[in-house]
């Protein structure tokens, strides 16, 4: 059963030089939910104003956010917890500190509360790899030692809900996964919810069940994360998620004549966008870059003339300039 944990009509937040959220109604349900944006686009004001941090101009938000944690391993201790983007960290305190405290206030056996609250601490001291700096206080942390800390004090606050603005941030991105792994794991464990913001659409797409897409304050989408990778109402809000190839109907027969009877535009994400050489093609190939998980390649329409930027699957058989090509979509 899904319940709803916020519910905003019409919600205003002021800024100097004009709203900072302008006119959002939004509902927010259990789960995860990612808000995405580019920069400036509201997403620390949104979430400034979900826990609470901030309150709106105009418009009401409607909270729903106490949780029994019926059936699962722990009982929640805070209704919600607020990671800021800073980390919001006690400069006076050790990280161990900084676990241990909130820890603590989770027991309800003051007998265990030394022990308890140490071993807990020990635990996300080494799934946050802080374990070698437990002793050091905020000011002589690395900026991602400080986000690594921030997010493994919301997991020891057990909350049942969790507002983070873009968690992990400041950590590299060969180990952000693994970190990221850790929230999942203690989401599943625990059922509790999360809201975060990020830019990032592959964090998105990993892990939020539902997304928000910010622009200057306005919502352009709320809805499943999977309905936008897959269903994108536009190609402003498909962006969002990452690359994509949009076809729209009368660009078909120059592109994919296979589809020129559609009545709709054809939208498709880089695996499903297959290139194939053929020397009787009418499509050749102006350049090519690759880019890991796909790549982008600059294509030209020998008959009209057209050129256009696909982005596919690389082929190790299709990368040549001048080579005729066919574009199909994978079933």
């Amino acid at each position: 059963m899904t319940d709803v944990l916020w519910e905003l009509n019409d919600v205003v937040l002021a800024g100097d030089s004009g709203s900072r959220v302008d006119g959002v109604s939004l509902t927010i349900i259990d789960g995860v939910t990612a808000v995405i944006g580019y920069s400036g686009a509201g997403k620390t004001s949104l979430l400034n104003l979900l826990a609470g941090m901030e309150s709106p101009s105009s418009g009401v938000i409607s909270r729903s956010i106490e949780r029994d944690g019926a059936g699962r391993e722990t009982v929640f201790s805070l209704p919600l917890y607020w990671v800021p983007q800073d980390g919001g960290l006690w400069p006076q305190l050790t990280i161990r500190r900084h676990l241990e405290v909130v820890s603590a206030a989770n027991l309800r056996d003051p007998a265990a509360l030394s022990d308890e609250s140490q071993e807990r601490a020990d635990k996300l001291l080494a799934q946050f790899d802080l374990t070698h700096r437990q002793h050091a206080v905020p000011a002589t942390l690395s900026k991602g030692e400080q986000s690594r800390l921030s997010v493994a004090r919301a997991l020891a606050a057990n909350p049942a809900v969790l507002v983070m603005d873009e968690p992990l941030a400041h950590v590299d991105s060969v180990r952000r996964p693994q970190y990221w792994n850790v929230i999942r794991e203690h989401l599943d464990r625990t059922g509790a919810s999360l809201v975060f913001s990020t830019h990032e659409p592959e964090v998105v797409i990993r892990e939020a069940g539902s997304v928000v897409c910010l622009d200057e304050g306005q919502v352009l989408y709320a809805g499943l994360t999977v309905d936008l990778y897959n269903d994108p109402p536009d190609a402003v809000t498909a962006g969002f998620l990452g690359p994509i190839n949009w076809f729209e109907k009368d660009e078909l027969p120059t592109w994919l004549p296979q589809y020129s009877g559609s009545e709709n535009a054809v939208r498709v994400r880089p695996e499903a966008l297959k290139v194939e050489p053929d020397e009787n093609g009418v499509i050749e190939i102006l350049s090519f870059r690759f880019s890991g998980s796909y790549a982008e390649t600059v294509v030209k329409n020998i008959n009209s003339c057209a050129v256009k930027t696909i982005v596919h699957r690389p082929s190790g058989k299709v990368h040549d300039s001048g080579q005729c090509i066919v574009i199909k979509i994978n079933p």
